[in-house]
This record gives C-alpha cells, structure tokens and sequence, in this order.
C-alpha cells in the first residue's frame, strides 16, 4: 500500500463518508478507518453504496479525504467485502420519492407527531436493490434504466397491483404511469429478477383480475421470480372512498385463486411463484400454515410470506438442540394479532418440552385501528395499556423488538422502551427471533 498526501481543494464536499470498518477485513487491512471520506475510486466519485459494492473488489486506487488532506492510497487487491464498511448516508441526496397517489398508501393513513422516517413515500430502486423496499417503476429516468442494466440491480421488489393498464393507473391514481409488463420484460432483458406484489384490494385487483396479474406476471417467468398478494392494511386515520379490505369470505375466494394456480405453476415452473401473505390466510380464517416446502425456500419473506412457518420451523430446531429445563415461572409474551396465533402454537411447545407454559397476549391496535396487525407497528400508548392490565405477579415479559424501530429504542410513538417497560414490575426483555425468544424462557435464574 503506498499511501501519498495530495491537495485538498473541495474535497471535504465530495464522496462517501465511513461510519465505521470492521476489523480485520480487508477495508481495515488497506487502512480505511471511521470518519474516512472516499472521494475517489480509481479516479471516479462513487455516488452511494452501491457504486462502492460495484468498484471495490477490482479497484486499485482510493483517494481519501482524511484529516482535512487527501490521501492516496494504491491497493495491491481489490477490496472485496464492501459489507464490511458502514457508510454515513449510505444513499447521499435523498430518497426518490413517490410520484403516485394511492387512496391505500400506508403513509397517508398516518396521523401527525410520529417518527419523522415514517412519513418518507419512498419509491427508489436504490433502496429497493439494498433493502428490499417496493417500488412501482413509475419515476425512472433514461439514466436509472441504464444504470440498472450497466450494475445488475438484480433482484428489484416491484409493486405490480394489478396488470391491466387502466386498473393499475386508478390503482396508482397517476394516469401517467406506464404499462407495467413492457417494463418488467425490458428488465428481463437486462437480466435483472424481479419479486412482485400486490396489495390486494376487494372488490378493486381481486377475482378475475387478480387471475389475470397472475397469469400475466406467470408468463414472464424467470425474471419474475414470485408474487406475492397481500391483504390491504387501512388505519383508522385513512381516507378512502372505493377501496376496502378483503372481509374473510373474499379472503377465502382469493386464497382458492392462488392455491390453484399454485398447483398449475408448480408444474410449468417447478415452484409455486405466486404466495399468499401470513395475514390473507389468517384473514381468511386459517391459522395454520403452509408448510415449508410450499414457500420454495421463502423469496420473499421480508413481506410477510412465511413469516409464522419460519418462525415455528426455527423453535422446533431450536428446541431439539436444548437439553436444559428451566424451572417454571410466569412468562407473558406481547405480539400484535398477526404473530400471536404462531406464538400461542410455539408456546404450545414449550409446554411439552419444559412442563410449563408462556402465556401469549395478544396487544390490540387501538391506535392505527384493528386492521394493523404486525407487531411492529404497536405503540407505546397500546403497549402500555396492555402492560398496565396484567397481574402484577408476571415476572418475565417479552416485548417485540421491532416496536421499537431499528435501533429497539423508541415506538412508533415516541415512547422510549425504558418507558414501556416502567408499566410492570417484571422483567421486560425484547425480543424478535425464536433464538432470542428461547433465551428468554430458557434463562435458569430468577
């Protein structure tokens, strides 16, 4: 590595700024450290992280702005484990925002002083490539589509809702947004995979146009690799004239829809490709589960499909590894409606394996109203009030963790988690996987 101190005008403006390096790699071992500005890779501005993951393992030169000078430094290997840095702002300039209106956009079925975040439209095939957040292909420039292709974004989450063109623009409410199949097609042809969902409206996408999405999207198999239908979640807070949720014999009719194409596709594609959400099936009335081998190995499980068969399958491992019966102690376990029939099956269990039972109380959404379902969109006000009704003698109780944003510090809210659990004498704990659920129950001490 030879490293050389160089001029610095502007600098301090340009580039990417590292928010932390893990030890050991190989960013650490070419002397990249946290508060480093890389302001060039082999002598071009990375835009965002995702010009780094692309340049990092062939470059072999980085100029750093580094304690108000520029320095050079000359690799004899590429980086090649770009996850091992942390940027900053890892997408500098801001998030693309929507350019749709949505009578069912989540976002504007929000009331006002929530977390600032949560009032982001997002629709960036950025966020969308990194984390998996939806987009609609409706704001893409010629410069995206080809930066698309040159990178491979591969694979991108797109929110189709519906194929038909005219029904999908009432949909979006922007009569300008283009016909969704010419563009899945042209990211095929780019090489680029695509997982697609639709926010299943009753009585607007179901019946015979959710047939035709499915057979629509089915046909541009493999580049479409699944689609997933999810009920439609309004607040009490939404403002919608024509559009409402699936009541539970339209969930079933849907459910009937996608379980016989299911079937079909599974011998023309080899998999399913087309999965209902967790939440269809308990809106349709059905606690249990696919099992396993119906979700091909859980593509899209970040959008709720599978979620409860993940989550039963990983306590079962779980518990076959552990030996150690804890003694008994009165154990509560909070969780929106959507996991607690998956909770109250894994504390069934439990019950077998230890000889007692957590108790799973299910925290009613009061504040966006009973159709939000997820744990992680529970307040602090609702998690309180159901904190306040329990026995005093509950000594364990575990909160979800994604309640509390990514940091597991505040709820939606504003509520901190110091002041949630203030509302029992027990212990409180938060937790989202089996493993960190386990290791709650399983602790041998008081």
């Amino acid at each position: 590595m030879e490293v050389r101190v160089l001029s610095s005008p502007g600098a301090h403006e340009a580039g990417l700024v590292l928010a932390d390096v893990e030890l050991g790699s190989s960013a650490d071992q070419a002397g990249l450290a946290a508060g480093d500005r890389i302001v060039a890779v082999d002598g071009v501005v990375p835009r965002d992280l995702i010009d780094l993951q692309f340049d990092l393992p062939a470059a072999r030169q980085l100029t750093v702005y580094r304690d108000g000078e520029l320095v050079d430094i000359t690799l004899e290997s590429g980086i090649d484990d770009a996850a091992s840095i942390q940027l900053a702002d890892p997408v500098p300039g801001g998030i693309r925002t929507c350019t749709n209106h949505c009578e069912f956009c989540f976002i504007r079925g929000l009331p006002g002083g929530l977390r600032e975040t949560l009032y982001v439209f997002d629709d960036d095939y950025r966020y969308s490539f990194l984390w998996g957040n939806f987009l609609t292909l409706t704001n893409l420039e010629a410069s995206d589509w080809a930066r698309i292709g040159f990178q491979r974004l591969t694979p991108l989450n797109v929110s189709v809702h519906a194929t038909e063109p005219a029904l999908r623009r009432q949909m979006l409410n922007n009569r300008h947004a283009p016909d969704i199949v010419p563009q899945l097609q042209r990211l095929s042809a780019m090489g680029i995979s695509v997982n697609a969902q639709v926010v299943l409206c009753a009585g607007t996408n179901d019946g015979e146009h959710l047939e035709r999405t499915i057979d629509d999207l089915a046909a541009l198999y493999p580049a479409v690799q699944s689609l997933s239908v999810v009920p439609v979640g309004l607040t009490r807070f939404s403002r919608v004239r024509t559009l409402r949720r699936p009541s539970r014999e339209e969930a079933q009719g849907a459910l009937a829809l996608i379980e016989r194409c299911q079937t079909e596709l599974r011998r023309r594609c080899g998999k399913g490709f087309v999965y209902a959400s967790d939440e269809l099936y308990l809106l349709a009335g059905r606690e249990e589960m696919p099992p396993s081998a119906q979700y091909d190995g859980f593509p899209v499980l970040t959008n709720g499909v599978g979620m409860l068969r993940s989550m039963q399958d990983a306590w079962d491992r779980a518990l076959r590894r552990r030996r150690v019966v804890p003694p008994p102690r009165r154990t509560a376990w909070l969780a929106g409606s959507l996991a607690a029939p998956a909770l109250r099956w894994m504390a069934d269990r439990w019950e077998r394996f230890a000889g007692w039972k957590p108790e799973v109380v299910e925290v009613q959404n009061n504040y966006f109203g009973e159709q939000v379902t997820v744990s992680g969109l529970l307040s602090g006000e609702d998690l309180i009030r159901t904190l306040h009704s329990l026995p005093p003698d509950v000594e364990d109780l575990v909160l979800p963790r994604s309640a509390f944003g990514f940091d597991g510090t505040r709820t939606l809210d504003g509520v901190s988690a110091e002041a949630v659990g203030a509302a029992h004498p027990g212990r409180v704990f938060l937790a989202t996987t089996p493993e960190e659920l386990l290791e709650v129950v399983g602790r041998r001490g008081r």
